[in-house]
Formats: C-alpha cells, structure tokens, sequence
C-alpha cells in the first residue's frame, strides 16, 4: 500500500464504522435555479441541539442517487462525528428538473454548490467548517464546486473518476469512438429539445445496449441496483462527460485535498495527473487491491476510506489568518495593478504589484516550464510586446483571497484578455491564481499561474505586435 504521512494517522484511527441504530436522519430540501433539490441531513447518535458541527456534503458516482454510496458515506461521517449531506442532483431521484438522468458536470457542479451555500443556514452546522467528499464522477464535480467557493474548508475524493482527453480517448475507443458519442449525444439534445429525451437503461446484467453492462454493483440487488435507483441515462449526456477536463482543475484546486483511491480501480492515471496539477495542502492514500465497486459499499475499503477522510477534515490548522477588510483590499490593488497598468503601459505600477523574484507560469498556453524571474526582467518583457498591440483590455473578475498565512496569502481571479491589432483579435478566457508576500506593510505578487479555458482568435498577433513594438522604438 502506497501512502503519505497522513494514513499514518489514519491507521490510529481505524476503527470499525457498523451503523449506529441511532444516527439521526431527517429529509431536507433547497433550491438551484428555481428547481427543488432532495436530501437527507445525517446527524451523530450524540447530537445535541444548539451544537454546530463540522459539516460533510456528500456526492456519488455517475448515474447515482443519494440512497446509494452517498447515502453509506454520509452515514460513516456522521459515525465520526460531522453533519453530512447526501443529496439528488437536478434531474435524478427525488429532485426535480424538467431534463432528466443527463450527466452534466456543470449542472451538477452547481448544485454542489447549491448545496454548500444551504449547509451554511443550518443551526447544526459550523459554517467554517463545511467540506466535500466527492466519490467518482463527482470528484471532479467537487473540486469545480470548491475552487474559490468560500463555503468549503476541504475536500476529499474517494475512487476519484477523472479524466482528461487523452484518458477519454483510452476509455471510450479513441478518436472515432468519442466521435461517434459525441454525434450521438448531439443527436439525442436535438431530440430533447422536441420533447422527445433519449433514454437508455443505465445497468443491465442483460441488456448489450444498456451503458453499464453487466458491471457490478449497479446490476447487484443489495449493492446498487436497489428499488430507488433511477437506472436511466441520457444519451444527451456523452457530449458534457466526454469534453470535461477534471485532470486540469487540479491546477485551481485552492482547497487542502486527499485522494483515496488503487491502482486497480478505475482510471487511477487521472489522479496521478489531478494529484501533481494541486498547488497546495495535499495528501494521497493508495491501498493495494481494491476495485472501484469495492470503494462504493465494502465494509473494509469504506472504512479506510472514512477514517482517511475525517482525519483529512478534523485535522489541525493553527496557521491560517482571518482575512481582514485592509489585507483584501490590498490584495485586491495588486491583482489590478497588474492588469490595469499592463493594459495602460504604465510600468511602474505594474512593477510596485511584484516582489522583487516572480515565478510565472504561462504553461498551459504556452508549454515549457514555470520560471522565476527578477521583477525588472518580466517588466521589460512585457513592455517589449503589449505595446505592440493597438488595445488590451485585462478584466480581472471576481477575486477570492482564499488563505492568509503569516505573511504569505493565495488568491484566485477570473479572467479574459482582448488584444487587438487593427480589426483583429485574440482573446483568452480563464483563471489567474496568485501568491502574494507581505512586504514593509504591502503585499507584492511573488508567483502568477494563469490557466486558460478557452481562446478565440489569433495567436499569431504576439508576434505581430512584438515586431511593431520593436519599429516604433
């Protein structure tokens, strides 16, 4: 079994999870986008009214419903002590939404977030203290919803299903395969949108055309294939799953994390990738032989799973800082600075928001690797080029300083970039994350990793305005 420091703690912690006959459970509800969404609130057998607990919000496989894994997850949390949420995404079990059983990582990912917002208005929940525990399919799910949400404190992902499109190809037959799904999927949302929703059996120990074919747990009465499992899958769904990157949202993962999963469950690749893309607090534990089936309901593999998890969310973190309104606003400047000056060639500025080293990492554009640089030497490069254009335009959109710790702090922004030359354009999308140093009362930007999404556009006007900069000089 591969492991870090934290299973070593995990292994004082292995006890056994049996049910309490007296975990206390009562239905919830709340509301995304105008649509009611079900769950169920899993409260310790000790609870007493008036106490706020660390909270869990739950999440399971693809396809699934909060009666299953969610369920058995939520149970093993509340065992440990913690509030847990196991909930129905739109369109699944119990909860409403007119489009029905499609797996849509946006849509989902949503309502986790839904979710983390309704946890923070219960009276049994310490709204500092909210975390989520993503299984499958929804480790991905998780990790979009946590990323820059100030409701999560941490994030675990049991048997983590994530995948880029290099494992997509792998999976789903290469390059014509995913093709072909893809023309499906298009086919199947045009029919939705006539009031005619393609559906297939989702698990089938005897129907080929069924997603899950013979696959255990979904075809085994008493593990997944239980009277409430909607068992439906919309073929509209392939075009949503198959074009999710949830490898590279490892690299904004702005929340402490831990991966449980084996190297014989599913695609444990993906989190290799996910694992060595996370910037920050981070732990893994890799246990020797288990199945992805065994991690949604084996009492043994659920077990070291839960203890991992709770020692991953109770355990200590004395350095963080309470992020007052002077520090935001500052870091707030510096993110600006950056950008608003870059756009208006003022240098000056743009040199005040850096430390005097700067590591910047451009890689997801450009490739190569990160560097650190002096301050002076970005400034120069930068004004070698940007003036080049005739216009950018840098708008820098909803910043979240994520931790303060001493006299270093994270921060996450949104972006889009618009450069022009004459009636040509290329913009990019996406997100910056920032590190910050606090320096003689300022804090000064010491490392830049900036992530884009999506691009539009000609590349090629870097090198048009890097020659016209260089004519005008």
């Amino acid at each position: 079994m591969k492991i870090t420091a934290l299973s070593t703690f995990c292994a004082a912690l292995m006890t056994s999870a049996a049910f309490a006959a007296d975990i206390q459970t009562r239905k919830v509800s709340f509301g995304n986008e105008g649509t009611t969404i079900a769950g169920t609130l899993y409260l310790p057998a000790d609870y007493q009214p008036g106490q706020k607990r660390p909270s869990v919000i739950v999440a399971g496989a693809w396809t699934s419903i909060k009666e299953q894994m969610s369920s058995l997850y939520a149970r093993e949390m509340a065992e440990r002590g913690f509030a847990a949420l196991a909930f129905d995404y739109r369109g699944w079990g119990e909860s409403g939404g007119a489009i029905r059983f499609k797996e849509d990582p946006a849509t989902k990912t949503g309502d986790i977030a839904a979710a983390a917002a309704f946890m923070a208005t219960l009276p049994e929940v310490d709204g500092d203290r909210i975390n989520g525990l993503g299984i499958c399919a929804s480790a991905g799910y998780m990790a979009a919803a946590a990323t820059g949400h100030a409701n999560f404190a941490s994030v675990a992902l049991v048997a983590p299903w994530l995948h880029n499109r290099d494992i997509v190809n792998q999976v789903y037959g290469g390059p014509d395969g995913v093709s072909r799904l893809i023309a499906t999927s298009r086919e199947a949302e045009a029919a939705e949108r006539l009031g005619q929703p393609q559906i297939i059996t989702a698990a089938s120990a005897a129907d080929k055309t069924s997603l899950m074919y013979q696959i255990p747990y979904y075809t085994e009465e008493g593990r997944g294939l239980i009277p409430q499992y909607d068992n439906r899958f919309n073929l509209a769904s392939w075009e949503p799953w198959l074009t999710y990157d949830s490898v590279a949202l490892g690299a904004k993962l702005d929340k402490p994390a831990l991966i449980v999963h084996s190297e014989a469950a599913a695609v444990p690749q993906g989190a290799h990738a996910f694992y060595a893309l996370l910037p920050g607090e981070k732990s893994e534990l890799w246990l020797d032989g288990v199945n992805q089936f065994d991690f949604y309901d084996q009492p043994n593999p659920v077990t070291i799973a839960a203890d991992a998890v709770a020692a991953h969310f109770n355990r200590p973190d004395h350095s963080a800082q309470p992020i007052d309104s002077q520090d935001r606003a500052a870091i707030t400047d510096a993110i600006t600075d950056i950008a608003a000056g870059a756009d208006r060639h003022q240098w000056d500025r743009v040199r005040r928001a850096f430390a005097d080293e700067v590591k910047l990492d451009y890689t997801s554009l450009w490739g190569g690797e990160a560097a650190i640089q002096q301050a002076d030497t970005v400034i120069e490069q930068w004004s070698d080029f940007l003036p080049g254009f005739d216009e950018t335009v840098h708008l820098v959109t909803n910043p979240t300083i994520t931790v303060i710790r001493d006299a270093t702090a994270t921060a996450e922004a949104d972006f889009q970039a618009t450069h022009r030359i004459d009636n040509d354009f290329w913009v990019l999308m996406g997100h910056y994350r920032y590190e910050l140093t606090r320096m003689n009362e300022a804090w000064k930007v010491s490392a830049l990793t900036m992530t884009y999404t999506h691009e539009t556009g000609d590349r090629g006007l870097v090198a048009r305005a890097a020659e016209r900069a260089r004519q005008a000089r």
